[in-house]
């Protein structure tokens, strides 16, 4: 996998408080042959009442396009579940598309949404696997939680063991107009799967190319990155949503998932670089520049011989100048950091909405729109400003709504990546 790390600003004024922002672009290494491994693959259907007519109809048709995905020596599960789960048809290889795909079309809408037993009898389908094996798990559900544990939190903190503990990756697909998509796809983003909208039935042969295809092609997983401030670092923050945990010895540790072949992908942080001070126009410390972040990448890479524990580490340090025309942007960083930070305000954005804060919510928008309209000379930035524009004037006339919501999350979701 090829690495490269960023700073919008290599160089700084010394003596100043400055904003800093640090980018990290991943490409993995092409990957010619298909994967070997079969996999193991759990469809967990919600068929309880809230998914009555067309959302129902929509997940069955989804489930029966994964049937037609898989491959002869892939072993498949289906659960469905409204106020209880039960196994539809049991971990196994399929012999017979055609006839489960009419049992999957005969699913009838239930009760309530029970959605973490059918998640957990799901888990327990996949575990049945060997564990050398790629085990995902896809939930089709409009994700409103009225059964069984209700919590988003404790809701969360199961669905996050199976990946700890079974190395379960749960992928989500919203269906109707008016699923939790902050559940679902907070439910995808800590185990490193998907969250997709899935209420055009036209997505649904790349959802399932993304979720089965894909994994055929997986160069890099378990990616993880690394983070300790060092001397001239403070106030830290990811730009995307990527799970976080801080480790023992005080570095942030920031969970990407996988990537397939030939496939990048971009992250940022924001920091405050704190004063360099110069004697004499020179480095108190270093020629080579004050050190701010100690920055390691692990990773499993895919070869043909085998899996093999990869690590990358670079400490990244940035310079000090009395000359203002030394102090040069580099503009593709600061493309990436703006799309992202755009993706944070949007999600601030619709915070403040949910609270019925509207002043609130548009003035956040003008001070982000503004900033990034102050940005002279930097190309493709208009990705990062008319998301905001069309929410900020969506909101101006009155005609925010839920399907506004739905989409300015989607786009948070989809920040992080190129």
């Amino acid at each position: 996998m090829n690495i490269e790390t960023h700073l919008d600003y290599e160089t700084i004024l010394a003596n100043t408080h400055q904003p800093i922002h640090f980018a990290m672009k991943l490409r993995a290494n092409a990957i010619d042959s298909k994967r070997e491994q079969p996999l193991a693959f759990c469809v967990v259907l919600d068929r309880s009442g809230s998914m009555c007519g067309e959302p129902l109809k929509q997940a069955k048709d989804a489930a029966a396009v994964a049937v037609r995905n898989l491959r002869a020596e892939d072993q498949f599960a289906l659960i469905a579940f409204d106020n209880e789960a039960n196994t539809v048809f049991p971990l196994q290889s399929v012999s017979d598309k055609a006839a489960l795909t009419q049992q999957i079309q005969s699913i009838q809408s239930g009760g309530a949404t029970n959605l973490t037993g059918g998640w957990m009898l799901g888990r327990d389908a996949l575990k049945q696997s060997d564990v050398a094996i790629t085990r995902r798990l896809l939930l089709l559900s409009d994700g409103l939680l009225n059964n069984g544990v209700t919590e988003p939190e404790m809701v969360s903190s199961i669905i996050c063991s199976g990946l700890e503990d079974d190395k379960i990756r749960t992928s989500t697909l919203g269906f109707g107009n008016h699923y939790d998509e902050d559940l679902l796809s907070d439910l995808a983003n800590k185990t490193n799967g998907q969250f997709y909208d899935a209420n055009n039935a036209d997505k649904l042969p790349a959802i399932f190319e993304s979720e089965l295809d894909g994994l055929q092609k997986i160069s890099a997983q378990n990616i993880r990155v690394r983070i300790k401030p060092l001397d001239f670092c403070d106030n830290l923050q990811a730009l995307g949503t990527q799970p976080t945990v801080t480790l023992p010895d005080g570095r942030i540790e920031f969970a990407l998932g996988d990537l397939v072949s030939e496939e990048e992908q971009v992250v940022c942080w924001s920091m405050d670089g704190l004063p360099i001070p110069l004697v004499d126009g020179k480095p108190v410390v270093s020629l080579e520049g004050e050190e701010l972040l100690d920055v390691e990448v692990l990773y499993d890479e895919i070869r043909e011989d085998g899996i093999g524990s990869e690590t990358f580490h670079q400490v990244i340090r940035v310079k000090a100048t009395q000359d203002p025309a030394e102090v040069k942007p580099n503009g593709e960083v600061i493309t990436w950091t703006s799309i992202q930070q755009s993706g944070k305000t949007l999600a601030e954005a619709t915070q403040l909405m949910d609270k019925r804060d509207i002043d609130g919510a548009l003035d956040l928008l003008n001070s982000s729109i503004k900033r990034l309209q102050s940005l002279e000379g930097v190309e493709g930035l208009e990705d990062a400003i008319n998301p905001l524009l069309r929410l900020h004037e969506t909101i101006q006339r009155g005609l925010y709504n839920r399907g506004t919501r739905k989409r300015a999350r989607l786009r948070v979701t989809r920040g992080s990546t190129t």
